[in-house]
């Protein structure tokens, strides 16, 4: 037992080691939704503990977290309050192109563009606020790894080894030390969500006594669990699904006792105290917005899905489900490499299929039967067990539940239930072997965990928050970009490092800047892919230096590498040459740079741009496989116009193929038209090929040719277009049904499609 006492000691030291690692090197805002968790401390430290009101139309720095239950926030003003945080809209300096929830080639990962000096340690204002609040998040973790030993130990009472494997599991799984030394109200509400789960695995284990200390304990656990769910529901909604399972769990310890005392008594004991601890909060919600729960303004500030998810796009997420359960920092956009996770999918997949064999072994063996694992599973109580096995389940369909809403395919959004999860995983890994092995595998497994999370802030999350250094240049050359203001940037050289690219390749781009007079703003880079027709066929625009850069903070003569990935598009019409065209401008007034011709933009070089390989050799241009619904492929097209003069004819010809028997006639609509506002100014609508195609008559696998003539409106103005396509069904009820885009991972897109862009150029007035 001392040896045991140990080794669950170590654990806690290193996990608290971990967190406070990941909690120093993760840049302040940089964790998941740490950029809006924050300001609703604030608020609560500037307004006496009174929650920001909701407003969609004016949603705050909290954004949705505003409609968060407000017991962690409160937690952290607390701490906070005496702390001058009047800095916080300097620090929180916001990167206006970041790419969250993206990954991209050249970086551009930061949400804030940070300022050193305000973020340097001795920590100060802001900083030091949110330190604080992240050692208090790290505590809490700690309080999580503690009830999964304490869970693991209630479930399977002589078998130690589950109970230490179940708290390494979790201490060193490399999202949870990373949610838990980030601001983020997750991590109370993970630590009360399992510590209710291991008070009513208590409660179903109580045994009735006659001793004068053990009448008295029920009571004690009633008002334990009471508050226990009273706070959690002031920490976050999802806990209050644990209810059912209290009223539960107090029905089967009156009928064991036959007793009326623990259903009727502990049920008011418990949920008065609820009640009391949390039903103010869900009272002003229904008085304010007409919601107990406040999801309906959570749902308008963050947003919803276009289209309610089903299960063939839920299950295309899951591997960002299981990244963000591994490990998948920053804005959902800094990732481990892929055969890490690999290698975790694996030890989940093992632990999953191994828990599941457990629980049906001891379903089919007699109570008196030799088990396979002697004596480890002695002690073992199913309705205590069930408990372990129910939360998770309810844990996962309700965050599928959820995510069906809103897009929100992260795995540590079942963290509520992780003590459980660890506890499993720990069983599944290592029940079937034999006991010599079992204390090895676990080891293993939990090593590797130890070493995944100890590297992980060192070469995975510092790094991509690195500053690029400056660097010496003999500039012969210099491309000089000039404010309208004041201040001016050098382009010493740009190699353009790809040479030919297909749709949905990248182009990628190194440059070498200077700033050759310090600047008074933050000036945007934005690099052009245009035709020779002047179609912008993709563009990318960031902040300089991946994004890490705020032009404003740079002193005069620093210079840089600077690189820059540019995607294509994957219907970008080929072949044809494009040429690149890099400049600057000013986000929030639209002014842009100038060289000193006078031009705003400087050509850099060109890419070939080639259609794709088609392994099928249809013959078609522009190869492509569009899926509309499963019932209709689009493999290529072609476009006799790209800039067409307002009052001609461009000629769409769109090759399709039946992917199978087609059972309704659908029509389709092609239109030229402004994404802005949504203005047509070409447009054709009907069955293919000119009415002469039903697509009822397609063979499966037939390649179909169909023209559509797009005469734009000799009143178009000049401008950059999209050529919209896409499929629908003239129902009998009046609706017009249209069919969705599947994409290759099996999701479901948006239910039309822009094929290249198009320039309308003005008709020519002249006699």
């Amino acid at each position: 037992m001392i040896q045991q006492r140990r080794i669950l000691y170590l654990i806690l030291a290193a996990y608290v080691i971990l967190a406070s690692i990941y909690s120093i090197i993760t840049p302040i805002f940089e964790a998941s939704d740490e950029l809006w968790h924050y300001p609703m401390v604030k608020f609560l430290a500037d307004h006496n503990l009174s929650p920001p009101p909701q407003d969609p139309t004016n949603p705050g720095p909290w954004r949705q977290e505003g409609s968060q239950p407000p017991l962690y926030y409160m937690m952290a003003t607390f701490l906070t309050s005496g702390i001058d945080t009047s800095d916080m809209d300097s620090v929180r300096r916001i990167n206006p192109h970041a790419d969250i929830g993206i990954i991209r080639p050249d970086g551009n990962a930061n949400m804030i563009v940070h300022r050193q000096k305000a973020e340097s340690f001795p920590w100060h204002g802001t900083t030091l606020a949110v330190h604080i609040i992240r050692f208090l998040s790290i505590l809490l973790g700690l309080g999580t790894v503690l009830v999964t030993y304490q869970l693991a130990r209630a479930i399977f009472p002589e078998w130690p080894l589950v109970a230490l494997g179940a708290a390494a599991l979790n201490a060193f799984l490399p999202m949870f030390l990373f949610i838990s030394g980030s601001v983020n109200n997750d991590n109370l509400s993970n630590l009360l969500g399992n510590l209710l789960t291991l008070l009513i695995v208590h409660l179903v284990k109580s045994k009735s006594s006659n001793t004068d200390e053990a009448k008295y304990r029920p009571y004690l656990s009633y008002v334990f669990i009471g508050i226990v769910t009273g706070a959690g529901l002031l920490a976050k909604l999802n806990i209050g699904f644990l209810i059912p399972l209290v009223g539960l769990a107090l029905l089967i310890v009156s009928i064991r006792q036959r007793d009326w005392r623990p259903l009727v008594i502990g049920g008011v004991i418990s949920g008065g105290l609820t009640v009391v601890i949390a039903g103010w909060w869900y009272l002003r919600n229904a008085q304010d917005y007409g919601d107990p729960t406040g999801l309906n303004m959570f749902l308008e500030m963050v947003g919803r899905r276009a289209v309610y998810a089903n299960l063939p796009q839920l299950w295309s997420e899951r591997n960002s489900f299981t990244q963000a359960y591994w490990g998948f920092f920053g804005g959902v956009n800094v990732p481990l490499p892929d055969w890490v996770y690999l290698i975790f999918n694996v030890i989940g997949v093992v632990g999953l299929v191994g828990a599941i064999g457990f629980i049906v072994y001891r379903i089919v063996q007699k109570a008196d039967k030799a088990s396979l694992i002697s004596t480890n599973s002695r002690g073992f109580q199913w309705l205590p067990a069930l408990v372990t096995i129910i939360w998770p389940v309810v844990t996962f369909v309700s965050y599928l539940r959820w995510t069906a809403e809103t897009p929100a395919s992260q795995g540590r959004l079942v963290f509520g239930a992780l003590s459980a999860i660890s506890m499993w995983m720990a069983v599944g890994l290592v029940w079937w072997l034999p006991k010599k092995l079992q204390a090895w595998v676990l080891m293993g497994v939990t090593g590797y965990f130890g070493v995944v999370a100890a590297l992980t802030p060192l070469l995975v999350i510092a790094p991509m928050y690195a500053l690029p250094a400056s660097i010496e240049t003999q500039a012969v050359d210099v491309y000089t970009f000039a404010a309208p203001s004041s201040g001016s940037i050098g382009i010493i050289k740009s190699d353009v490092l790809t040479k030919v690219v297909q749709p949905e390749g990248y182009v990628n781009i190194n440059s070498t800047l200077e700033i050759t007079q310090p600047l008074d703003r933050d000036w945007s880079l934005f690099i052009h892919l245009v035709t020779p027709d002047g179609v912008i066929v993709s563009q990318r625009d960031v902040y300089p230096g991946e994004g890490k850069l705020a032009t404003s903070d740079l002193a005069s003569d620093y210079t840089w590498d600077n690189d820059v990935s540019i995607w294509i598009p994957a219907t970008a019409y080929a072949p044809t040459k494009l040429d690149i065209e890099i400049g600057w401008y000013d986000l929030q007034t639209g002014e842009r740079m100038k060289l000193a011709d006078g031009s705003e933009m400087l050509t850099i070089g060109q890419v070939d741009l080639q259609p794709r390989t088609d392994p099928e050799n249809l013959g078609v241009p522009n190869p492509i496989r569009i899926n509309f619904d499963n019932q209709i492929e689009l493999v290529g097209y072609e476009m006799t116009d790209l800039s067409p003069v307002a009052g001609d004819t461009v000629q769409l010809t769109l090759y399709w193929r039946a992917l199978q028997k087609i059972e309704q006639d659908y029509k389709i609509f092609a239109n030229i038209l402004d994404p802005k506002t949504l203005t047509k100014y070409a447009a054709s609508d009907g069955m293919p090929v000119d009415w002469n195609a039903p697509t009822t008559t397609w063979n499966s696998g037939e390649i179909i040719k169909d023209v559509h003539t797009l005469k734009v409106n000799p009143n178009t103005p000049p401008g950059i277009y999209e050529t919209e396509i896409g499929w629908y069904l003239q129902a009998e009820d009046g609706s017009f049904p249209r069919l969705r885009i599947v994409t290759p991972d099996g999701g479901m897109a948006d239910n039309y499609l822009n094929l290249s862009r198009v320039r309308v150029v003005a008709a020519d007035t002249q006699p």
